[in-house]
C-alpha cells in the first residue's frame, strides 16, 4: 500500500463519525491518548499501527513523550544490537557515536573547522616532519559509570589495539596511524605517527561523521585478558553526556538518558540540553514510517523518499524539509552515491564497459523517478557543495568540456540542469520553485555525463561485445553477461529507488541487470568483499568536506588491494582502485601541508584520473531526506538556521540534541 493510501486509511480511522460507529467509548480514546497505547487496525486490507500522543503522554518504553527525541534509526532493525565493542565492527546505528563517544576533537559541520572536546586545546606538534605531538585532555571528565576518564585509558585503548591488531576488526585505524605512544601524566600524552600527518586533530579526532576508532575504559576491559576480542560490551560504559538505559534484544530500538554528571561527560557543554531521552526506533517500512511520523510518533525521519514526504506534510503542518524551496532538502552531506565497480573482475577492468555502463544511464530520469528530481548531479568523484565546489570543482570545469573518450567524443553535457529544470517544468513543478539563471548550477549541478545508448553500444563493440538475441549485450566470448548489482533494502529507501532506477535505465539500454536489494549487514559484506562485489552503489570512498581529499582517497594504496576473487575483508579502497598513477600521488601527499596549493592541486589530479577512465561512476550529492515533526520539539537545522548537518547519523546530531527546544506538548 503507497503512502498517500495508507495516510488516507490512517484519516479515515481518525474521523469521529467512524469512532463512533466502531463503539469505541470517549473514556477508552482518553486513556489511549493518556498511555500512549497502540491499536492494531485491519484497515481496506492492510494492518497498520497507530499511536495517539497527547499532553502528559508516555512513550511505549515508559519515558515521558515531552521528554523524548524520537529519531528513526539509519539502517533499520540491528542484526546483531548486543554488539557494542567499538574495537570490533559494532550496531554503529543505535546512537554511540551520536551521543555515546566523545573525540579528542569533534567538527563543527556547520563550518567544516575542528574544535576541541575531550582535548584541552588542540595537540602541539613537536618536530618539523609533523610526526610527533603531544595533547592535553580536560580534567574532570568521568566515564558513564561515574570512574574517571584520563590517559590511562587512551594508553590502554592504544597497547589493545596493537597487541589484538590481527584479532579485532576495527583498530586498523589506529595502527596504521600511530608508530608509538607514550604517556606524560595523567592528562597528557604524546604520539609519534608512522609517516607525516598533517591532518592530525581529524585522523585522531572526527572529520565528518564520527572517529574512526572510539577509547574504552580500561577498567571494563582490561580484566578480560584475551576474551577482549569476543567481548560484546552491552550495555556500553561511555563517554557522551548521555548513556544507555535500555535497548531491544531483537534490534528494532536503544533508550538512551541524559545522564545526571552531563556536565562531567567528554561533551564539554554547559548548559543542560532539554532533551532528557533520545530513542532511536525502527518504525518500519516506509509506508507505515508515513503513518507513524503524521501521528506525531517520531521527530526526525532518516531517508524517507519525497513523495512520502509530500503526502505527510499535506496532512501535519508540523513536518517539514529542509528547505522550503526546490530542491527541498540538504545536498551538503560529505559523501555521494555513485556506483562502484570491482575494477580487477572481467568485463569491468575495460574502460571502455566502465564507460558504456555511465553513457547507458539516463541520470535524469533516474533522479525524477527516484526523487522527484530533488537531487544535485555531481560528475566528479565526490560531492559538490559551497565548500567542495571552489577547491574542486570550479576549477575542472572546462576539463570537463574538454574530455574526450574513445574516438574522440565528448561525453559531458553542461546543460544538464538546464534540462532538468525544463523536464520538471513541463511536468508541472510550479516555476517559482524550481532555480533559474545562476541558481541552478548551485542548485543542480555542473553538469553530467550524456545519455546516450548507441555511444555507449560502440563502446562495448570496441572491445567485442555485442547485442546477443535477447537483446542483452553479452561477453567478449559471446557468453551472457548478467550485471550483479547490490542495492540496498528498506533501510535506506532513498538509495534503494535509486538503484532500482539506475537498473532500469540500463535494462532498456540493452544490460541484463540483476539488481539484488540486501539488508544493512550483507551490504556492509559486499562492500568489503572481492568475490561478492561486481557492482554496487554505495557513498563511502567519495566523502570529502573540506580541503583534505585525503579522508577518502588515503585508502587507494596498493596494500588496500586483494585478487579479484578474494573473500579475505578489504581495508577501505571500497572502489577497488587499482592505478598505480593514483597510488603514487597518494603517498606523495602524505608530506604535503592540507590546503596548500600542491596538495589540492593533487586532489584535482586524482579526480581527473578517477574520471576520465570512469574507475567509479559518480551520480549525485547524497540528497538528505530529512524530514523533521516539529509538534514536541523545534529549532532543529534547517537551511536558515544551519548550525549544524542535519544529519542523525552523524557525531555532529549532538548539536541538534543540544539545541532543539520543547514546545510544551
Amino acid at each position: 500500500m503507497g503512502p498517500d493510501r495508507a495516510l488516507a486509511c490512517l484519516e479515515f480511522r481518525n474521523d469521529p463519525h467512524w469512532m463512533a460507529a466502531s463503539g469505541q467509548a470517549a473514556a477508552e480514546e482518553e486513556n489511549m491518548a493518556r498511555h500512549g497505547r497502540t491499536w492494531m487496525l485491519p484497515i481496506m486490507g492492510a494492518l497498520m499501527t497507530t499511536t495517539v500522543f497527547a499532553q502528559g503522554a508516555m512513550t511505549d518504553v515508559g519515558t515521558p513523550r515531552s521528554e523524548t527525541m524520537i529519531v528513526q534509526t539509519f539502517d533499520g532493525r540491528s542484526s546483531n544490537p548486543s554488539a557494542q565493542n567499538p574495537l570490533n565492527s559494532y550496531a554503529i546505528w543505535r546512537g554511540f557515536r551520536e551521543l555515546g563517544w566523545a573525540a579528542l576533537w569533534e567538527m563543527d559541520t556547520a563550518t567544516g573547522e575542528s574544535y576541541p572536546e575531550l582535548a584541552d586545546g588542540f595537540p602541539e606538534v613537536l618536530n618539523d616532519e609533523h610526526t610527533k605531538f603531544r595533547v592535553k585532555i580536560r580534567e574532570g571528565i568521568k566515564w558513564s559509570d561515574g570512574e574517571d576518564f584520563n590517559v590511562d585509558d587512551i594508553i590502554f585503548t592504544f597497547d589493545t589495539a596493537f597487541k589484538y591488531r590481527d584479532k579485532l576488526t576495527n583498530v586498523s585505524a589506529i595502527t596504521r596511524l600511530v608508530d608509538s605512544y607514550e604517556k606524560i601524566d595523567d592528562h597528557t600524552f604524546e604520539v609519534t605517527t608512522a609517516t607525516p600527518v598533517y591532518d592530525f586533530v581529524t585522523r585522531m579526532g572526527v572529520y565528518t561523521w564520527g572517529m574512526p576508532f572510539n577509547w574504552v575504559p580500561q577498567h571494563v576491559f582490561e580484566p578480560l585478558g584475551d576474551e577482549v576480542v569476543t567481548f560484546q560490551n552491552a550495555p556500553a560504559v561511555t563517554l557522551g553526556a548521555y548513556k544507555i538505559k535500555e535497548f531491544d534484544p531483537n534490534g528494532f530500538w536503544q533508550l538512551w538518558e541524559l545522564r545526571e554528571d552531563w556536565d562531567e561527560s567528554g561533551w564539554n557543554i554547559d548548559e543542560e540540553p532539554a532533551v532528557k531521552y533520545v530513542y532511536y526506533k525502527d518504525f518500519g517500512t516506509e509506508e507505515t514510517r508515513a503513518l507513524a511520523f503524521v501521528q506525531n510518533q517520531y521527530d526526525v525521519d532518516t531517508f524517507m523518499s519525497p513523495d512520502s514526504i509530500e503526502a505527510a506534510k499535506a496532512r501535519n503542518p508540523n513536518i517539514e524539509t529542509f528547505s522550503a524551496t526546490f530542491p527541498y532538502h540538504d545536498m551538503n552531506d560529505a559523501c555521494s552515491y555513485g556506483i562502484y565497480i570491482n575494477n580487477q573482475k572481467a568485463p569491468y577492468d575495460m574502460p571502455e564497459v566502465r564507460w558504456a555502463l555511465a553513457l547507458a544511464l539516463d541520470l535524469e530520469q533516474v533522479g525524477i523517478s527516484a526523487m522527484s528530481g530533488q537531487f544535485k548531479a555531481s560528475p566528479l568523484p565526490l560531492a559538490d557543495t559551497p565548500i567542495t565546489n571552489p577547491l574542486y570543482v570550479e576549477p575542472l570545469e572546462s576539463w570537463l568540456e574538454e574530455l574526450t573518450i574513445g574516438d574522440g567524443y565528448k561525453p559531458f553535457n553542461t546543460d544538464f540542469g538546464a534540462d532538468l529544470v525544463e523536464t520538471l517544468a513541463a511536468q508541472g513543478v510550479d516555476q517559482a520553485q524550481l532555480p533559474s539563471g545562476d541558481a541552478v548550477e548551485a542548485g543542480f549541478g555542473i553538469g553530467w555525463w550524456k545519455h546516450d545508448p548507441e555511444q555507449a553500444a560502440k563502446m562495448l563493440e570496441s572491445v567485442g561485445m555485442a547485442k546477443g538475441a535477447d537483446g542483452f549485450f553479452t561477453m567478449p566470448d559471446g557468453s551472457p553477461w548478467v550485471l550483479e548489482f547490490v542495492i540496498p533494502g528498506d533501510w535506506n529507501k532513498v538509495l534503494q529507488r535509486v538503484g532500482f532506477s539506475i537498473a532500469d535505465s540500463w535494462r532498456q539500454a540493452g544490460f541484463n541487470v540483476n539488481a539484488r536489494q540486501v539488508d544493512n549487514g550483507e551490504f556492509g559484506t559486499v562492500q568489503t568483499t572481492n568475490a561478492r562485489m561486481e557492482l554496487q552503489i554505495n557513498w563511502s570512498n567519495s566523502c570529502t568536506y573540506n580541503a583534505n581529499w585525503q579522508n577518502s582517497w588515503r585508502n587507494f594504496r596498493a596494500d588496500n588491494v586483494l585478487p579479484a576473487d578474494s573473500n579475505d575483508a578489504l581495508v577501505q579502497n571500497y572502489a577497488r582502485i587499482v592505478d598505480e598513477r593514483i597510488f603514487d600521488i597518494v603517498s606523495e601527499s602524505a608530506s604535503l601541508e592540507i590546503g596548500t596549493e600542491e596538495f589540492v592541486e593533487n586532489g584535482r589530479q586524482i579526480a581527473k584520473y578517477l574520471t576520465e577512465d570512469m574507475q567509479m561512476i559518480n551520480l549525485m550529492n547524497i540528497p538528505t531526506t530529512i524530514p523533521t515533526n516539529s509538534t514536541y520539539w523545534t529549532n532543529f537545522p534547517k537551511q536558515d538556521n544551519f548550525y549544524a548537518a542535519p544529519y542523525t547519523w552523524w557525531s555532529s546530531f549532538k548539536k541538534t540534541v543540544t539545541n532543539v527546544e520543547p514546545t510544551g506538548q
